[in-house]
């Protein structure tokens, strides 16, 4: 006797509804068969059973997205179905997937998880009824995530937009104290000048922070273009050391000197973009390293890479804080009573591996922190296309 003859009745509600489409990869003909027969018996929302006999016809098939879900086999000839997984998702895969084993395996089960399976089922243990659920509750999670994720992207917008909106207001502020600064209305006086520089800091602070939660955005979005042209690395590390951050080591009494190669040659890059990642990891010296404290910049040039190192004599850096560092939104500001979004060495990560380089860290407590970002002196056709 049939399972289905004691489940309940298909309701109207289900009837109405589109059928599922699943998927099937597994090259046993025989595996086909009998969960066609299972998908048969499923009462209910209907269930249409295609199938790819192998590792190839499987990821051709998951890639044109026309299915719900899709069913794949541990064992695909000599393949292995979870880099058939693996593989999928890569290729911009978004709809759940369930691995079958012919036994249970613990690690395999834990394995297909950490890839991205959204279940795990043991042949032979399969029935209407566990198929059905395990399919249902697959797709409703899949909605659930589906809302949240819109949600993050709207909120994310709400950001982007309210970021971009921002800059405009702030960059006028700057011309604003620029012309104070200028004595434009009027002389001031010294007291005066010291108000309106602290200010004018102030105000470049703020716009760096804005910047750097629309650049984020934009990377999340794919929306940033690298803008590729020859550059003299030494100068744009000067002139950004001197003209925009000497000023805050100043305040703080900090000796901030430069050590750069003369001999180095141009470098490939996004002038833009490579003085953020210079500025952002000098900032984080200088907020860092107490007062009288000493930051060096460096630049070298060897096995066709020009690095530039950026060293301090802060406070160094825990080792459980440096797995994380690099993420978004991780930040020491708090530790320290510094005000910072946590997007800075993400986003300088980001922009230094698009120009096909390295951004590393080496850092002991009560020993300072060296930043070392490296980019090399030729970059491919892909680089210079690169949508961050």
């Amino acid at each position: 006797m049939r399972l289905s003859n004691f489940l309940p009745k298909d309701t109207p509600a289900e009837i109405d509804q589109p059928p599922i489409r699943v998927l099937l990869v597994d090259d046993d003909e025989d595996e086909y068969i009998i969960t066609r027969r299972i998908i048969s018996e499923i009462v209910g929302r209907k269930h249409l059973l295609d199938w790819a006999s192998s590792y190839e016809q499987g990821l051709s098939m998951i890639e044109e997205g026309q299915h719900d879900i899709y069913l794949i086999d541990y064992r695909l000839d000599q393949k292995n179905g979870l880099d058939l997984l693996q593989e999928a998702i890569e290729h911009g895969c978004t709809q759940p997937m369930i691995v079958l084993t012919g036994q249970e395996a613990r690690e395999v089960d834990i394995q297909a998880m950490k890839l991205g399976a959204w279940d795990y089922l043991v042949k032979g243990r399969i029935d209407a009824a566990a198929l059905e659920r395990a399919i249902r509750y697959t797709l409703e999670h899949k909605k659930v995530l589906d809302v949240l994720l819109e949600s993050q992207k709207q909120r994310e917008k709400f950001v982007a937009t309210l970021t971009h909106d921002l800059k405009t207001p702030i960059k006028a502020e700057f011309r604003i104290f620029e012309l104070l600064l200028g004595e434009r209305f009027g002389p001031l006086t010294e007291d005066q000048k010291l108000v309106i520089n602290e200010m004018l800091r102030s105000n470049r602070f703020m716009y760096q922070m804005v910047d750097n939660l629309l650049t984020a955005f934009k990377f999340e979005e794919g929306q940033m273009v690298l803008r590729m042209e020859t550059i003299d690395l030494n100068e744009l590390v000067s002139s950004t050391v001197m003209l925009d951050l000497a000023g805050l080591a100043q305040d703080k009494s900090q000796s901030l000197t430069m050590e750069l190669q003369t001999d180095m040659p141009p470098i490939p890059a996004d002038a833009l973009e490579i003085k953020r990642v210079i500025y952002n990891l000098v900032q984080n010296a200088i907020n860092y390293t107490p007062k009288s404290g000493r930051i060096i910049v460096k630049s070298r040039f060897e096995d066709h890479h020009a690095y530039i190192t950026v060293a301090d004599t802060g406070p160094g850096i825990e080792e459980t804080i440096q797995k994380n560092l690099f993420e978004p939104y991780a930040s020491m500001a708090k530790r320290y009573r510094h005000i910072g979004t946590g997007l800075g060495l993400y986003i300088s990560r980001k922009i230094i591996e698009a120009h096909q380089g390295e951004l590393s860290l080496d850092s002991r407590l009560g020993e300072g922190s060296r930043f070392t970002f490296s980019l090399p002196d030729q970059q491919s056709e892909k680089s210079r296309q690169v949508t961050l």
